[in-house]
C-alpha cells in the first residue's frame, strides 16, 4: 500500500521533544486528510477529510499493523514495538527531513566546487581549498591543470583520511588520477556529455505560464 506525505511544513523552532509538522496525507494516490504533530512530545495525529478518506485510513492502519515491528534503541537496549500508521507517518517525515538535509548539503558542495577543491566526508562535512578565480577558469588556463594536480598530490592527498575524499565532479578524471588519487578518494566525475547536459539544464530558463 502506498502511503505518502505531501506539502510538508516542518517547523524546527517548535520541535521541542518531537518534530513539529503539518502535511497532507495521501493513501494510494488519494488525498485522505492531514497529519500533524505539535512538537511537544505528544503523538502524531492524523485525520480524514471525508468518508472515503476514513475508509482508506482504516485500510492503511490494518496494512501498517501487518508490517514487521519497528526497532528502537533505548539506553543501549534494543527494543521492538508494533508498527502502526502513526509510526509509519513519523518514519515518512524522518526520511523527508534526511533527504532535505542531504540535498541542502549537496547544493552547498556544488556551489563550493565552482570556487576550488572540495574535500570532506560525503553527507557530513567539507572544507574548500579555494582558488583566486573560478575553478572553470583555472582549468582553462594553460598551467591550470598542472597546478591543480600538484595541489592535489602535495597538499590534499596526505589529508584524505577518516573517510575524506575530493568531492569535485568538475575536475577531469585524468588530473585526479595523475595526482595519485585512487577511485576511493574522489567522487565519480561526470562525463563530458553528462556535464554538458547538466549545465544546459541549469542554464535553461524557467517555463512561464501563458498570460491570459
Amino acid at each position: 500500500m502506498k502511503i505518502e506525505l505531501k506539502n510538508i511544513q516542518f517547523n524546527e523552532q517548535l520541535s521541542e521533544e518531537t518534530n513539529a509538522f503539518a502535511a497532507n496525507l495521501y493513501i494510494e494516490g488519494v488525498k485522505v486528510g492531514s497529519a500533524s504533530n505539535r512538537g511537544q512530545g505528544g503523538p502524531t495525529d492524523y485525520r480524514a477529510s471525508d468518508d472515503k478518506g476514513k475508509k482508506l485510513i482504516v485500510e492503511a492502519e490494518a496494512f501498517c499493523q501487518s508490517l514487521p515491528p519497528r526497532k528502537s534503541n533505548f539506553l543501549g537496549e534494543e527494543r521492538e514495538y508494533p508498527m502502526d500508521l502513526e509510526s509509519y507517518i513519523d518514519n515518512l517525515l524522518h526520511e523527508h527531513l534526511i533527504a532535505k538535509d542531504i540535498k541542502k548539503f549537496e547544493n552547498k558542495v556544488e556551489r563550493s566546487m565552482e570556487k576550488g577543491v572540495v574535500v570532506g566526508v560525503p553527507g557530513k562535512e567539507f572544507s574548500v581549498w579555494q582558488f583566486n578565480i573560478p575553478t572553470e577558469q583555472v582549468l582553462q588556463h594553460p598551467k591550470g591543470p598542472e597546478m591543480i594536480k600538484n595541489m592535489l598530490a602535495k597538499d590534499i592527498l596526505p589529508r584524505l583520511v577518516g573517510g575524506k575524499i575530493v568531492m569535485n565532479t568538475n575536475i577531469p578524471l585524468k588530473i585526479l588520477q595523475d595526482a595519485g588519487l585512487n577511485e576511493n578518494q574522489y567522487t565519480k566525475v561526470l562525463s563530458n556529455e553528462a556535464a554538458i547536459k547538466k549545465q544546459e539544464k541549469k542554464d535553461k530558463p524557467p517555463i512561464r505560464g501563458r498570460k491570459i
